[in-house]
């Protein structure tokens, strides 16, 4: 007898277990539930569909509900809302939201992929037209009509992590004027602010108004748009970008009695099951296992929300698959510069059981051999655990090809490599490409002394 499979959310994580488990048990009877319009689309690129650099929505979406149905055999009902989980009685209640109706859905197994969602601070006056926040597609296409409706001359963002940086180079782009506020001491807090100090200055060249340390208190409507009121005075502007983080939708979880953690995501284990049996979590909703600190965290990024939706569909098809856990690897575009990270920063490890064993090291070198045009310095900020000197985590900043300098610092620390071990790897040379001695084995090998 085929199972029954009911998924809840239709984004990265539910359509990578909808994909795997239909490639596994074609004949089985699967239901995906997705609140939303949109199935499986590119959130990331968001940001530069809205400056013009894509051109159209239409090169976000990775799946459209037609084509699910069509081509992969999956029943995807878009515009249906999950209410309830009744776990006594393996069954969900769900609404249609274009009739009102409620329906109950039965289920053998089910996996919960709801994703995140903006955080909205509670500042008065953000609930004003011309206040947006940036995670999904509709909030895409609301800011692009607001922006092509009027003449948009500035923009405010409130927040400066990674979304925030990118729709500042979104707006600047478009030729917008922009301030940036941050409450903290500097731009992208995930990362160590000494690495930062470039990168910043690159800002304020652009064009941006940088506020740190700076809070808002009020949005009020002015005579030419907005007013933001704020610690370092006020800021008259045409739209507001609140861009102060996500929280894990949990809440459906939570009220039935699944497990939640200290961060307020579904506590999963290695084979992504809940706390409840036949109930599995993945995506931006869920904890994983940090790979150096063996403890479960909340860090909600697309690549472990495709390979843990993955990982999800193939243990509730009857396979033992393990998730072996996550680095937080990212990497974001700032004007010119890129900025990206694995494992943990010296911030970070000075918190945790690594804090009386931790030293770091910071070099900059040439992403070139020296006497080749076009080689541009490159920082990279190592974390390294004292006794055993094995990389903990690490940092590079740059404009030219750091991204993927740092996949092989994330591959070393997966590997647990030491620093002895990652000076003496074996990378490519060429006065084109890279030189002799890369940036990562002259920080190796200085963090190795």
């Amino acid at each position: 007898m085929n199972k029954k499979y009911v998924i809840i959310g239709g984004d990265a994580a539910g359509m990578s277990a909808a994909s795997k488990i239909r490639r596994l048990e074609p004949e089985s009877e699967m239901i995906v539930f997705e609140k939303g319009q949109h199935i499986s689309f590119a959130a990331c690129g968001i940001p530069y569909w809205i400056s013009g650099v894509i051109e159209s929505m239409s090169k976000l979406e990775v799946l459209t509900p037609e084509d699910a149905r069509k081509k992969r055999g999956i029943d995807i009902r878009v515009g249906h809302e999950v209410l309830k989980i009744e776990t006594e009685k393996n069954s969900v209640l769900v609404r249609d939201l274009s009739t009102g109706e409620d329906f109950s859905q039965d289920y053998d197994s089910l996996l919960i992929a709801t994703g995140a969602r903006a955080t909205i601070p509670p500042i008065p006056g953000v609930e004003k037209q011309g206040v947006f926040t940036l995670r999904n597609l509709d909030d895409g296409q609301k800011i692009i009509d607001f922006l092509d409706a009027g003449s948009i001359k500035h923009a405010t963002i409130i927040g400066a992590g990674y979304i925030g940086l990118e729709m500042a180079e979104t707006f600047r782009h478009r030729g917008i004027d922009v301030t940036m506020i941050e409450m903290q001491d500097q731009i992208a807090p995930t990362f160590d602010k000494d690495t930062l100090e470039q990168v910043t200055s690159h800002i304020i060249e652009k064009g941006v108004a940088l506020h740190l340390e700076t809070r808002v208190s009020a949005i009020e409507n002015s005579v030419s748009g907005l007013t933001v009121m704020s610690s370092g005075g006020n800021i008259e502007t045409d739209l507001v970008i609140v861009s102060t983080g996500v929280r894990p939708n949990s809440e459906l979880a939570s009220e039935t009695g699944i497990g939640v953690g200290k961060s307020g995501a579904i506590v999963i284990d290695e084979h992504m099951r809940t706390t409840v049996e036949n109930v599995y979590a993945a995506g931006d909703c869920a904890e994983h296992l940090h790979r150096v600190l063996n403890q479960p965290v909340w860090i909600p990024l697309a690549p472990a929300a495709n390979r843990g939706g993955r990982i999800a569909g193939e243990n509730m098809a009857g396979q033992s698959t393990v998730f072996p856990g996550i680095l937080g690897t990212a990497a974001v575009k700032v004007f010119d510069y890129i900025i990206a990270q694995t494992g943990l920063t010296e911030k970070q490890a000075a918190s945790t059981d690594y804090s009386t064993d931790m030293e770091t090291t910071t070099i900059t070198g040439g992403s070139r051999a020296h006497y080749y045009p076009g080689s541009v310095p490159l920082t990279v900020k190592l974390v390294v655990q004292r006794s055993t000197k094995r990389l903990l985590g690490a940092q590079i900043i740059g404009k030219q090809d750091v991204a993927k300098r740092l996949d092989v610092l994330a591959t070393a620390i997966t590997a647990k490599m030491t620093v002895a071990d990652i000076g003496m790897l074996d990378l490519t040379y060429a006065p084109p490409i890279a030189p002799v001695y890369d940036p990562i084995h002259i920080a190796a090998n200085v963090a190795n002394k």
